[in-house]
């Protein structure tokens, strides 16, 4: 028996589809469905709409504290930002970068980071080695998924400690899982990370031996995309609207939020695995993706910018980019306004520096952030103007930032993204390439749209080809 209230004679459609999430993905799905013609109805638990897609603003200039870069492989997101009119600039990127790396210091311009000749040759070969493997478990035959399933008892951690032949190797790819997932390498599947080298083509690309170079970014702070979304989509936004229970049976689908309900004939759920899965679902949802979102973790991540009169480093032919295993931040970045002289730079605190340092005041935060920066940039860095942050591991409608998979979870990955009845799912995590990034957002809610205009048209119910 039903334990929500539903009376389908009494309660007629609000919208065609109900979108749960206002963030890039699901605003992307609304967006080229009202584009079809379709009724949307999109509910926000947040006051603000763009998700993951977060300012802050210091002195009047607007800075990203959150998914910023757009790579050169984004193809449908940077098609979405032309289609908006939003506004690019190239990732400041000129002079000498520094990397910390396993006790010493490596310095270098645009080329990839060398670090000593054994280590650079063991680097390559555990590249080649994750895309081996990827392009050989493409295909599902029964000594594939046995291989999966004993390689999914694996973390990427134990694999590199068992096939890297420098510790330097290892200190690598560590930081780089704590740039890219935000998470440490002891609590990735390894079968995960193989699953992203395909999602991403190949390691090289998800690995990147310099992160952001050649990216762009959004003049204003990416969440310009959200805002100039939900201005095509204002009537049909709800804020401050979390959905607690959804209800779906032969005709339709109705999201119960604060005190209001939303009926719909299909849904798109556009959250964080983690975040679905505090939703009570009537019928339960199927066991492989209810068990999908249970075990889905999310990255811990703390975005803080400092701002300065001026990018000092600059004149002293710095770049601005640095990354360090020892931290407190893993990776810096120059991201300096375009439009005035001012000066700011970047820095991610990820995985468990991320949890240590988000336990810590504020003031502590920063003076270990200056005292960081000041060993690469000098004194000068101590006179910064202000710090704006957002630490992710607080943020309640997303519960971190960006969603992976522990050891133990390859039998559920399968239903990611496959629908439940009436419905779908869109979500950085959901995309079947460059999942976690602003790409594969854009793609998952590009590819939820389509399915739902897809069922809508076969139903005769679409209003416009």
């Amino acid at each position: 028996m039903s334990t929500l209230p539903f009376d389908p004679s009494q309660l007629g459609y609000n919208a065609d589809v109900v979108v749960i999430g206002g963030g890039l993905s699901g605003l992307t799905t609304a967006y080229r469905l009202v584009q079809k013609g379709v009724d949307v109805v999109v509910l926000e638990a947040r006051d603000r709409p763009g998700g993951r897609m977060a300012s802050g603003t210091f002195n009047g200039e607007s800075y990203d504290l959150g998914a910023q870069w757009i790579a050169p492989h984004a193809t449908q997101l940077r098609k979405l930002t032309h289609e908006l009119g939003i506004p690019l600039t190239m990732q400041y990127h000129d002079g000498v970068s520094d990397i910390y790396l396993h006790k010493k210091h490596h310095t270098f311009k645009q080329r990839v980071p060398m670090l000593s000749p054994a280590a650079t040759l063991d680097r390559g070969r555990i590249l080649r080695k994750l895309n081996r493997l990827a392009t050989s478990m493409q295909v599902p035959t029964n000594k594939v998924i046995e291989q999966i399933n004993t390689l999914d008892q694996m973390s990427f951690a134990w694999w590199l400690k068992q096939t890297c032949r420098h510790q330097a190797t290892v200190a690598w790819f560590t930081m780089l899982c704590r740039v890219h997932f935000h998470a440490e390498p002891s609590e990735i599947s390894l079968i995960y990370i193989i699953d992203q080298v395909q999602a991403f083509q190949k390691a090289e690309h998800l690995f990147l031996a310099r992160p952001a170079y050649q990216h762009e970014r959004v003049v204003g702070g990416t969440q310009r995309i959200g805002e100039r979304l939900a201005q095509h989509l204002r009537p049909h936004i709800t804020l401050d609207a979390p959905v607690l229970a959804i209800r779906q049976d032969d005709n339709g689908v109705t999201a119960y939020s604060r005190g209001a309900s939303f009926r719909a004939r299909f849904a798109v759920i556009a959250l964080p695995p983690a975040v679905a899965e505090q939703i009570y679902f009537e019928p339960h949802l199927p066991p492989g993706r209810d068990a999908l979102n249970q075990r889905i973790l999310m990255g811990r991540a703390i975005e803080a910018v400092l701002c300065y009169d001026y990018p000092f480093w600059r004149e002293h032919e710095k770049s601005g980019f640095m990354m360090s295993d020892e931290g407190p931040a893993v990776m810096v970045h120059d991201v300096s306004p375009a439009t005035n002289t001012e000066g700011a730079l970047a820095c991610l605190i990820a995985g468990n520096a991320a949890s240590h340092w988000g336990a810590q005041p504020r003031g502590e935060r920063l003076r270990a952030l200056v005292q960081q920066l000041s060993g690469w940039l000098g004194n000068e860095a101590g006179a910064y103007r202000g710090m704006i942050e957002r630490d992710w591991n607080g943020e309640r409608w997303n519960r971190g930032s960006i969603g992976f998979m522990p050891p133990g979870t390859s039998s559920f990955v399968h239903s990611i993204n496959m629908s439940v009845g009436r419905i779908h799912w869109a979500g950085s995590e959901a995309s079947s390439q460059w999942t976690g990034t602003l790409e594969g957002a854009v793609d998952a809610g590009e590819r939820a749209a389509a399915e739902v205009i897809t069922h809508l048209h076969e139903q005769g119910l679409l209003k416009q080809a």
